[in-house]
């Protein structure tokens, strides 16, 4: 083939190849709904190296990237380091150069932002086809299976499903977005196994002294191994660490919600023929045991509670304070009046409950490395509704008597876009890997460190539909309890 003959042929493959990145990659196509099983997995095939393209911790690219860097620029690592250090410097020169080049050499190779795009939009597709496939019952032991016929019910509800991260599109959290949510109605859902202990309330008379709405905005899990040393071998410590946050936090957003919850818990009291007594003329005529005197969160003044690693804020229905807690809770309170309240046959109740907006995840923190091999945290979509992680879940302040959430109410859905803002990573770092390259030499295991920085936007209207959701089930709960109680 003569010269300008290959030239040509280079340059029409590099149009092809321009034009194929160029084309987008839909998660549902025309016709996916009479796809069988084995057009399904004709549809997912190509998908695989497009995603690994697209991936910049693509193994491929790495171990291309080391064969790339291990000459020349070696060499140069090598006699700039060994000149200082001598015959042993050359051999950690080299091992540096190489580190230096490699890095160099992935950040050349690694994908561009068209092939990151292609990458995403060929995961999406994926999930989509994995899903769809999963709801016909197609078989990997079985590729001949033509899987059985969705109803377009079925098909739409899988193709309107969100893609893996969430929501991609989302409704600014705010006054405005969820007050429409607010006016829907809500049935509340089960709570079997939820609680453990029971309310003393019989015969007595009582108001609501706190009913606190935490809301999870921030926070971090981490995991990490400790190091361990066997020789010749690398055991080096590792750590995890994933932070989030809800930027933007709109107060007034969750103050709506929260007194929306408070008055439906009034509401379904009174449903049930709870007789509430009214709080600021129960209080004036026989004083209070346990005095709420702090605010809670208004709109431009947030009032926040950071507690097992999340960060929440503390919210209570409009014209209501909460009690003040310390490193022992609420303390003893008065005691007089706690006397008084019981000869009285007089109680009061505190509610708090907590809205997680983060599922976090760990591998744990402080195993060996010599047996666990490395550490693994998360944050991502995932709420629950858990009691307040400072005291009880519902509890009277007379005689003691405590209702406690011993497992987390899990509500399933989508509400939000967790997205990547920054981090750090030591293994993609040349002069960390160096470093450790050079404590391996020297005998000493390398230590591995990552931090993952990421953002929350949540979705107003999907937000409110299911903390409301989960809330209102809380309420009905308590409901039963006091009841139970009486």
């Amino acid at each position: 083939m003569k010269k300008g003959s290959r030239l040509t042929l280079v340059s029409g493959l590099a149009l092809c190849i321009g034009n194929t990145s160029a084309q987008t990659i839909e998660r549902v196509k025309p016709g996916d709904a009479t796809l069988d099983c084995p057009g399904i997995q004709q549809e997912a095939k190509p998908l695989d190296g497009i995603i690994a393209a697209g991936d910049p911790d693509n193994g491929a690219v790495t171990r291309a990237a080391a064969g790339a860097g291990a000459g020349v620029a070696g060499q140069v690592g090598g006699s700039l380091i060994g000149s200082l250090f001598g015959p042993l410097g050359s051999v950690i020169g080299g091992a540096a150069g190489n580190a230096t080049a490699r890095t160099a050499t992935e950040q050349k190779m690694a994908p561009d932002a068209a092939a990151k795009q292609r990458g995403a939009e060929a995961a999406s597709r994926k999930d989509f086809l994995t899903k769809l496939g999963a709801a016909k019952g197609c078989k990997a032991d079985d590729p001949g299976v033509a899987g059985r016929t969705l109803t377009a019910e079925e098909f739409d509800r899988i193709a309107g499903a969100p893609a893996p991260g969430g929501l991609t599109k989302v409704t600014p959290f705010s006054v405005a977005s969820v007050t429409p949510a607010l006016a829907e109605a809500v049935s509340p859902g089960a709570t079997s196994g939820l609680f453990d202990g029971k309310l003393d309330l019989k015969g007595k008379r009582f108001y609501i002294a706190e009913f606190r709405v935490l809301y999870d905005i921030g926070g971090e899990v981490t995991a990490s191994t400790r190091a361990g040393y066997l020789p010749g071998r690398d055991y080096g410590a590792t750590r995890m660490r994933v932070t989030y946050n809800v930027p933007n936090v709109d107060i007034a957003a969750f103050q709506a919600i929260t007194d929306k919850v408070y008055s439906d818990f009034t509401a379904r009291l009174q449903s049930a023929g709870v007789k509430l007594e009214d709080a600021e003329a129960f209080v004036k005529d026989n004083g209070f045991v346990y005095e709420a005197t702090e605010a809670p969160s208004r709109p431009g003044t947030p009032v926040l509670l950071e507690k097992n690693g999340r960060k929440y804020l503390v919210t209570a229905p409009a014209g209501m304070k909460v009690i003040s807690r310390g490193f022992a809770g609420m303390g003893t309170g008065n005691m007089t009046k706690r006397m008084d309240y019981v000869k009285g046959n007089l109680e009061a109740l505190s509610i708090s409950v907590a809205v997680n907006v983060a599922a976090l995840e760990s591998s744990g923190n402080n195993r060996s490395s010599i047996t666990a091999r490395g550490s693994s945290a998360d944050a991502k979509e995932g709420m629950s509704i858990t009691q307040a992680p400072d005291g009880f879940f519902v509890h009277t302040h007379a005689n003691g008597s405590a209702i406690r959430m011993i497992k987390a109410l899990p509500l399933d859905g989508h509400y939000a876009s967790f997205r990547d803002t920054g981090g750090y990573d030591s293994s993609k770092d040349a002069v960390a890997r160096t470093a450790g390259i050079i404590s391996n030499m020297g005998g000493l295991a390398a230590n591995q460190s990552k931090r993952v920085e990421m953002e929350v936007d949540l979705d107003g209207p999907a937000t409110t539909r299911l903390a409301m959701r989960g809330l209102v089930t809380i309420n009905q709960g308590i409901v039963d309890q006091i009841k139970a109680g009486m």
